[in-house]
C-alpha cells in the first residue's frame, strides 16, 4: 500500500554536503513504473542508513504531459508498495523501502536532491524533462556513486488478462438473438454491460443504447473517443486527464467506436493506468515507446440502476389452486416452481408424515419424463426436456433456491404443508439491489424474479390408462379387425347445438343418423354424423350384443390425430327405455380449456378415446351389477356428446364428479362428437327369435342355390351376413316366395322377416 501524507513544495535546502554524480542509464533500468512518451531515471540513496545497509536504487518513471520532481517520487510510491515516503512543513522528512528481507530507512529529518548532475532547488516544484537523471538522498549527501536496478515486485508473475462471462453478466440492454459484452476498464474500477441487437451494429449503437438505457453511463466524442462516464451519484467514473482509451474486440485492437460487432463479441474499453506493463519497444522512426498492457483487474457486472422501472416489478407466484400437474398422495401440499431464464414451470407435490425439497424433486421426476435434476447435495441443474424445449440454466450459471420467499437449505430443506419451494437461474432475475463487500470483495445482490410461472402440463403418457394406437398396452379395435362380428343397422338422433354457451346458436347439421350405421372403413372421415355439444345417437342392432371374452362393442369416432380427442359418454339398455351408462374417467387437468389436445392416458371409457379407424372398447362385465338392463341381451348403444368446457355453467363430469375437459368450443355445423359406428364383437347368436311357423317359414336350410320364403301377408325381409351388413333387400307378397341366392359366397347368413331373424346356412 502506498504510504504517502502530504505532497508539498520543499522549502530551500541550508546547506548540503559533497556531491557525487551516479550514473546510470535507462537502458539498465528493469522495473518502470507509469505510462507515457517522457521517460527518466530516478535514484533513491540510502546514505546514512542506520542498518548499515548504505545502498541506492534505481527506477524508470514514464508519463505524458508535464511532470515535476515531486511527481516522480510519487509515482514510484504508487506502483511500488516496498516504497513508503512522508512530508512535513514541505520537506520530505523519510523514504522508506521494505521487500520484506531487505529495510532500508533514514533518521535525518530532510532530503534532497539533484537532476542530470545539478543542485535541484527546492523541492517538488522542478519540472522533469524527457531522459533526465533524478537522484533524490538523505541529508543531501550524496556520497554514493553506484546504484542497483530496482526490481519489479510482480516479477515471475504474469499478469492474466481479465474478462467476465456472459451468463455473469445481470444488466442486459436492447433485444435481439445476437449478443456482445461491454467492458469498461478505469484506473480503479471495470464494469460490465451486456447488449443484444437484431441485424447489425457498432460499438458506437452498443454505447449509443447502454447510455440511452442506464442514466448512470454516458460518453464523449465521435468517431473518435474522448471519454466514458460513469456516474450513479455516489461513485463518479472517467479516465485520468491526458491519459487515453484503448479498445479491443476479443482481445484484438479494432476499430474503436466504428467497430463493426459480431454475435459473442466482447468488446473492452481501458484507461491505460488500470492495466501493467507487460512489455514495450521503442520505435525510432516516430520516436515513441510502444507498450503491451494486460488488464488484470476484476471485472464487476453492473447492477441495474435504481432508476431503472423494472424494480418496481413484483416477484412472481403461482396459486395453488392453478397446479394442473400433482404429483404423489397426502394430505400434505407443496409446490415446486423452477424459473429457467426463459420459462417458468411449477408443479404440485403431495405427501404425508415428513418429506425433503429432494424428496419432491425425485417423485417429480419418477413420474414426469421431462423433468429431471443433477446433483446430490449440493444442486447442479434442473433439466426439462419434451422433445421440443429443452431448458438448463446457462452454462457457468448457478442456481438459488427460496421457501416461501426466504432463502434456504436446498435440496435438504424439510417440507411443511403449504411450501412454495422455488429454484431459479438469476439470468432470469432482475437485481433491485446491490452491495459490494469490501472485506471478500465480491458483489451481493437482491434479484426479483417476475417472469410468469406457469403450471407445468401433465406429460404426455403419464396417465394410468393405455395411450395411443400403437402404444404398449393400447386396447383401440381397428375398424377392420376379425374380432368385429356385426355393426349397427339403426340410428336416431337427438342433435345438440353448435356452442351451448350461445344463445339461439343453431343446432349441428353434418350428415344424417344413416351415417352411423354399416361398417367403418380405416381411413374414411367424412361418412358420420356430428351430435354437437350434448347431442346424442341411440343405435340398434340385428343381433343383441352380450357380455363376452374381452370388449363386447366398439365407438369410432373421426379424430385426424391422437389427441385431438372428442369425446363421448356411453350408455347401453336391453329394452330402449332403460340406460345405464358407462363409469367414465378423465383425469385431464381442469385449470386450462383444452383446445387441440388430449392425452388418452387420462381417459377411461369414454368414446372418441383413439384416432380415426380405431374404436373404443366398452366391456359390459363392468356392468354386471347393474340394475335394470341384461347384459346379455343388448339392444341399443347411447352415444353422448361431452361438453367438454370447464365452466361449471356448461360442464359434463366423469363417474367420480371430475369435469370432462375435450377441445371445446368447436363452433362450427360439425362441432361435438362425430359418430362413425358401432360395432358389435360379442353377438348374442341365442336370443335369435324363431319365426312363427304360423306366419312365417323358409326352406330349405342349408340351401346352396335358392330360398323358399311363405309368409300370411305382404312384407320385405332383409338378408345380412354375419357382419350385419345387408346383403339383399327381399320384397315378399302372400304366400310362398322363391328367390336365388346361389351368386352369394358359402356362410352364415341372417334373414330377417317382421321383426323375426332366422339364421341360414349357405353351402
Amino acid at each position: 500500500m502506498v504510504k504517502k501524507v502530504l505532497t508539498l513544495a520543499l522549502g530551500l535546502v541550508l546547506s548540503f554536503g559533497a556531491m557525487a554524480t551516479i550514473t546510470f542509464p535507462a537502458s539498465s533500468v528493469q522495473y518502470w513504473v507509469g505510462t507515457g512518451s517522457n521517460q527518466a531515471v530516478v535514484v533513491i540513496g540510502w546514505d546514512d542508513n542506520p542498518s548499515g545497509n548504505n545502498f541506492a536504487l534505481a527506477w524508470g518513471v514514464r508519463w505524458n504531459g508535464s511532470a515535476t520532481a515531486a511527481n516522480m517520487l510519487d509515482t514510484i510510491a504508487t506502483y511500488d508498495s516496498r516504497v513508503a515516503y512522508a512530508i512535513s512543513s514541505g520537506f520530505v522528512t523519510s523514504i522508506g523501502y521494505n521487500d520484506g528481507t531487505l529495510v532500508s530507512g533514514s533518521s535525518l529529518s530532510y532530503w534532497c536532491y539533484t537532476i542530470n548532475g545539478g543542485y535541484a532547488g527546492a523541492y517538488g516544484s522542478q519540472a522533469m524533462t524527457n531522459d533526465d537523471l533524478m537522484e533524490i538522498s538523505s541529508s543531501c549527501n550524496f556520497t554514493l556513486t553506484t546504484a542497483t536496478a530496482a526490481t519489479d515486485p510482480n516479477a515471475g508473475s504474469t499478469p492474466v488478462e481479465a474478462t467476465i462471462a456472459f451468463s455473469d453478466i445481470v444488466y442486459w440492454v436492447g433485444t435481439g438473438s445476437n449478443e456482445a459484452v461491454l467492458a469498461v476498464n478505469w484506473a480503479d474500477t471495470a464494469l460490465a454491460w451486456g447488449y443484444r441487437w437484431n441485424g447489425t451494429a457498432t460499438v458506437a449503437d452498443m454505447m449509443d443504447g447502454i447510455a440511452a438505457a442506464d442514466p448512470r453511463f454516458s460518453y464523449t466524442g465521435t468517431g473518435m473517443l474522448n471519454d466514458i462516464l460513469f456516474n450513479d451519484g455516489t461513485v463518479s467514473l472517467a479516465v485520468t486527464p491526458g491519459n487515453w482509451w484503448g479498445s479491443t474486440n476479443n482481445g484484438i485492437m479494432d476499430m474503436g467506436l466504428g467497430q463493426t460487432l459480431s454475435d459473442g463479441d466482447f468488446e473492452k474499453w481501458a484507461d491505460p493506468a488500470a492495466g501493467v506493463i507487460v512489455d514495450s519497444t521503442y520505435d525510432n522512426t516516430y520516436n515513441y515507446w510502444w507498450y503491451t498492457y494486460v488488464y488484470p483487474m476484476t471485472i464487476h457486472p453492473v447492477s441495474v440502476p435504481s432508476t431503472n422501472p423494472d424494480t418496481n416489478l413484483v416477484e412472481a407466484t403461482i396459486d395453488f389452486n392453478l397446479i394442473e400437474y400433482w404429483i404423489g398422495e397426502g394430505s400434505n401440499e407443496a409446490v415446486l416452481a423452477v424459473n429457467w431464464a426463459d420459462t417458468a414451470l411449477a408443479w404440485g407435490f403431495r405427501w404425508n408424515n415428513s418429506a425433503t425439497v429432494a424428496d419432491m424433486m425425485d417423485a417429480i421426476a419418477a413420474a414426469d419424463p421431462r423433468f429431471s435434476y443433477t446433483g446430490t447435495g449440493m444442486l447442479n441443474d434442473i433439466l426439462f426436456n419434451d422433445g421440443t424445449v429443452s431448458l438448463a440454466v446457462t452454462p457457468g450459471n448457478w442456481w438459488g433456491s427460496t421457501n416461501n420467499g426466504i432463502m434456504d437449505m436446498g435440496l435438504g430443506q424439510t417440507l411443511s404443508d403449504g411450501d412454495f419451494e422455488k429454484w431459479a437461474d438469476p439470468a432470469a432475475g432482475v437485481i433491485v439491489d446491490s452491495t459490494y463487500d469490501n472485506t471478500y470483495n465480491y458483489w451481493w445482490y437482491t434479484y426479483v424474479y417476475p417472469m410468469t410461472i406457469h403450471a407445468a402440463s401433465q406429460p404426455l403418457g403419464a396417465g394410468p390408462f393405455c395411450g395411443i394406437v400403437g402404444t404398449e398396452g393400447c386396447t383401440a379395435i381397428p375398424a377392420n379387425s376379425t374380432a368385429i362380428k356385426g355393426w349397427a343397422t339403426a340410428c336416431t338422433v337427438e342433435l345438440g347445438p353448435e356452442n351451448i354457451s350461445v344463445e339461439g346458436s343453431p343446432l349441428v347439421s353434418y350428415h344424417s343418423a344413416q351415417d352411423a350405421i354399416g361398417p367403418c372403413t380405416m381411413n374414411d372421415n367424412l361418412s358420420v354424423v356430428a351430435l354437437g355439444d350434448g347431442g346424442s345417437a341411440t343405435v340398434t342392432f340385428d343381433l343383441p350384443i352380450m357380455n363376452g371374452e374381452g370388449p363386447d362393442f366398439a365407438v369410432f369416432e373421426n379424430s385426424f390425430n391422437d389427441y385431438f380427442l372428442e369425446l363421448a359418454f356411453v350408455e347401453v339398455s336391453s329394452d330402449g327405455v332403460r340406460f345405464v351408462r358407462f363409469p367414465a374417467t378423465s383425469l385431464t387437468q381442469t385449470v386450462r380449456q383444452v383446445t387441440s389436445s388430449v392425452d388418452p392416458t387420462f381417459i377411461n371409457n369414454l368414446a372418441g378415446k383413439y384416432k380415426m379407424g380405431y374404436g373404443t372398447p366398452f366391456d359390459l362385465e363392468e356392468l354386471r351389477d347393474s340394475t335394470g338392463i341384461d347384459i346379455n341381451n343388448i339392444t341399443h348403444v347411447r352415444v353422448v356428446d361431452v361438453v367438454g368446457s370447464i365452466n361449471p355453467l356448461y360442464a359434463t363430469y366423469d363417474a367420480f364428479g371430475h369435469m370432462v375437459n375435450d377441445p371445446w368450443p368447436t363452433n362450427s355445423y360439425s362441432s361435438g362428437f362425430d359418430l362413425d359406428g358401432v360395432a358389435v364383437i360379442n353377438q348374442n347368436t341365442n336370443a335369435i327369435n324363431e319365426a312363427d311357423e304360423a306366419e312365417v317359414s323358409f326352406w330349405p336350410n342349408p340351401t346352396a342355390d335358392r330360398l323358399n320364403i311363405s309368409v300370411a301377408s305382404a312384407s320385405e325381409a332383409r338378408l345380412m351376413d354375419i357382419n350385419g351388413s345387408t346383403v339383399a333387400t327381399l320384397t315378399l307378397h302372400a304366400g310362398n316366395n322363391t328367390f336365388s341366392i346361389a351368386s352369394l359366397p358359402a356362410g352364415i347368413y341372417m334373414l330377417s322377416v317382421d321383426g323375426n331373424v332366422k339364421k341360414i346356412v349357405k353351402l
